[in-house]
């Protein structure tokens, strides 16, 4: 595997929306497997911080550094809003925000669905992690492959974790004939073959029998066989009449039984990147 040289690392960050509940917790601890993956510090985003949760942010923060030896920096400012959020990710160079979700409510202490339209506005592509204690690695990440230029953003948000986690990427090979979306999705296996050949990422196609309304389905099913750390999906930026009723892409993804995390990456020219 291509190493990043060292002149090239950054100070990233793992960001963490912590409200000291359940739902709070489990976004921290898979933050701390997210945070030694990538060789990254962690950033805690605790607003409206009591008296008391103060004492308890200066312990939990103190314990992060003694017992997993990473960088940790809270922020506890007087509002909650998502502007804040969305700019402490910016000035700390945060590149993934983590949050825990029951498929009803998340961490953020919204409905899923209304999270999920909030953060749709995020540049930092955001992993929801499902309630429970996990002990998958980053060894193994799957996305299924379609047919729409936007599809780049996950050809290369994989190409990080393969390139900086050591990740074998399997990419989920739907079955299709119409003869537009076959030469879109055969276009981007191309520009993904040539990416990560060139920076010597383990990867492997994996042909399934469905179609590409299905795909993502059988590709989350796929992932409890190789036991993967996450699952990777683009948002819906708008979502139409269809998407009110039996939900978005990404929120079924979210929903899935298998309890696999999903890393949600919104199609955007300002995303943020790590690299070149």
């Amino acid at each position: 595997m291509t190493k990043i040289p060292e002149k090239h690392k950054k100070n990233w960050n793992i960001l963490v929306p912590f409200f000291f509940d359940d739902l709070s917790n489990y976004a921290l601890q898979e933050a701390i497997s997210l945070a030694k993956a990538f060789e990254a510090g962690l950033v805690l985003f605790c607003p409206k911080v009591s008296a008391e949760n103060h004492t308890k942010l200066a312990e939990i923060t103190a314990h992060i550094e003694q017992k997993h030896l990473l960088r940790i920096q809270s922020y506890a400012p007087e509002e909650n809003t998502f502007q804040l959020l969305f700019a402490l990710a910016k000035k700390t160079e945060s590149i993934l925000i983590v949050l825990g979700h029951n498929r009803k409510r998340t961490s953020l202490g919204l409905s899923l669905p209304m999270s999920l339209r909030k953060m749709r506005k995020s540049r930092t592509p955001f992993l929801m992690v499902p309630a429970g204690l996990h002990t998958r690695s980053f060894n193994h990440i799957v996305y299924s492959m379609g047919y729409q230029k936007q599809e780049k953003e996950k050809i290369l948000w994989a190409s990080y974790f393969g390139r900086i986690c050591g990740s074998n990427v399997h990419v989920s090979l739907p079955k299709v004939s119409d003869q537009l979306f076959k030469s879109g999705i055969m276009g981007n296996i191309q520009a993904m073959k040539r990416l990560y050949e060139n920076a010597e990422i383990k990867h492997e196609v994996v042909p399934v029998e469905a179609t590409i309304y299905k795909a993502d389905a059988v590709a989350l099913q796929y992932c409890t066989s190789i036991d993967a750390g996450a699952f990777l999906t683009l948002t819906t930026l708008r979502p139409d009449i269809f998407d009110f009723f039996s939900g978005t892409a990404e929120r079924n993804a979210i929903c899935n039984e298998y309890n696999i995390p999903v890393l949600c990456i919104n199609p955007r020219d300002d995303l943020y990147v790590l690299c070149n």
